[in-house]
């Protein structure tokens, strides 16, 4: 089973080609460019190093969020549009458990926390593979008082971000080489969910933002006067 999966939830934007839980290609970029203009090209270069096309892709998946607005929309824009034109299935994976999956198999309390801004990070908490925390978005002052010295290892572009309070905490950050979102732990994400039936369409994926944009916090705002 081939998958397309696409991560532009954040700062990085990647793309990556699997068959079932084996990541065939990957690309990767991290150097603050525009994902509608790098995203397209990525997915090419993947697919073509495997002498490959859209037409050969069984599943879509990518990162639905939470993160960027801009970023999530993007990718789930396109990866609607394939969806919708190939007549595949899609899914939208939470880009926490995505994170999550590149440190799978550490002992600690895995703690992904992505950047959401208004002094806060979107978080949730994974042990063994599993997470066991909702998700949330709230100041990191907040998830470091909740582990209550419990070893955790942090990941995201947050941790790096507040990497001297996370370490003055007591607590860890990842390896430089999986502590931001990939496309491939998406993808893994995503056949696992295959795997369980959950799989969607491209008319019910949708961005998971986790808390409201800046257009409805201000007619929320304008509502309140």
């Amino acid at each position: 089973m081939l998958i397309l999966a696409v991560d532009t939830s954040g700062g990085v934007c990647s793309a990556a080609v699997l068959n079932g839980n084996c990541i065939l290609s990957e690309s990767y970029i991290n150097a603050g460019r525009t994902h509608s203009e790098t995203i397209g090209p990525m997915i090419d270069f993947c697919l073509s190093c495997l002498g490959r096309s859209v037409r050969d892709i069984d599943l879509f998946a990518c990162a639905a969020g939470p993160g960027s607005f801009t970023g999530l929309r993007i990718g789930t824009g396109m990866i609607k549009a394939f969806a919708h034109a190939s007549g595949k299935p899609a899914v939208g994976i939470n880009t926490l458990d995505a994170l999550a999956r590149n440190v799978r198999g550490a002992d600690e309390t895995v703690c992904p926390v992505i950047d959401a801004r208004r002094g806060e990070v979107y978080t949730a908490a994974y042990k063994n593979g599993k997470r066991i925390s909702e998700y949330k978005a709230a100041p990191l002052d907040v998830v470091l008082e909740e582990l209550k010295g419990a070893p955790a290892l942090f990941l995201g572009d947050a941790a790096l971000k507040y990497n001297d309070k996370i370490t003055a905490a007591g607590y860890a950050a990842a390896h430089e080489g999986v502590i931001l979102q990939r496309a491939g732990s998406v993808g893994l994400e995503a056949y696992d969910m295959y795997q369980n039936g959950k799989v969607s369409d491209a008319f019910r994926l949708e961005p998971f933002y986790l808390r409201e944009t800046q257009a409805e916090r201000v007619l929320a705002e304008r509502e309140g006067q």
